[in-house]
């Protein structure tokens, strides 16, 4: 596995890296950096990287910021002494939150969690893989249709017209249907997923959520620039980074 570490003190970087070395399976510690500036330089689009340890609070500005000017594809393990950025480290593929002080007990939980989110990921991924490909054979457009999931024992195929919005959680990404159902279904990456979506239909409009335009119920504009989306069936507002507004104003024009 390796992984990244991001951290400005230099003793606890140091404290992370005996932890992740005494973990039960091989760690290759391939960068312990410690800016917002070198996280833009060193990680962005690094298919590499598996896990990425990072504190938010660097010496150069908030990690969030670093974060939404690359494409990670690692997920994150954050390490703060702050508990209130919890919520917003969900939409940079965060997986974990750990609280200062860092403990040994808490790295080898969460690299337990990288682990199994990776083992839920696969299993059954040839049979899914088998389906998914039958269904794209069978499709006339270029664009997916349909995908297989896995719910409760079951296989369901679940019809892109039906799905509100396509959320990753942990590391999984659900389809949330009109029906308020989550299925999980296996694309690994929303990037992956956007790449097989109409993008007349579906635009991604954060790291989290790419949303289904037919069920969109209003956009609220506030002080000029911050947006946010209501959907049909969904009572949260969905919050459109700052990268994808002009996207997303190019999507109605």
């Amino acid at each position: 596995m390796n992984v990244v570490i991001i951290e400005d003190e230099l003793p606890a970087a140091e404290q992370i890296r005996r932890y992740l070395n005494s973990y039960k399976q091989p760690i290759n510690i391939i960068g312990i950096y410690s800016s917002c500036e070198e996280i833009i330089r060193n990680l962005n689009a690094k298919s590499e990287i598996d896990v990425v340890f990072c504190d938010i609070e660097l010496r150069d500005g908030n990690a969030f910021i670093a974060l939404q000017k690359i494409d990670l594809k690692a997920v994150i393990i954050f390490t703060t002494a702050y508990d209130h950025f919890w919520k917003d480290s969900l939409q940079y593929n965060g997986i974990d939150y750990l609280l200062k002080p860092i403990t040994s007990e808490k790295v080898h939980s969460a690299l337990n969690k990288v682990i199994n989110i990776k083992r839920i990921l696969t299993k059954d991924n040839i049979l899914l893989q088998q389906l998914s490909n039958l269904i794209q054979r069978n499709e006339n457009a270029s664009y997916k249709k349909r995908f297989p999931a896995k719910f409760a024992g079951e296989l369901y195929i679940i019809d892109v017209k039906d799905v509100i919005l396509f959320r990753i959680m942990n590391g999984i990404i659900y389809a949330i249907s009109s029906e308020k159902k989550k299925y999980p279904i296996m694309e690994e990456t929303l990037s992956a997923l956007e790449d097989q979506l109409d993008p007349k239909e579906f635009l991604r409009v954060n790291r989290s959520d790419i949303i289904n335009i037919n069920y969109i119920q209003s956009i609220r504009i506030k002080e000029g620039s911050d947006y946010s989306i209501s959907l049909n069936n969904i009572e949260e507002k969905i919050v459109v980074s700052q990268s994808r507004i002009n996207q997303l104003k190019e999507w109605f024009a």
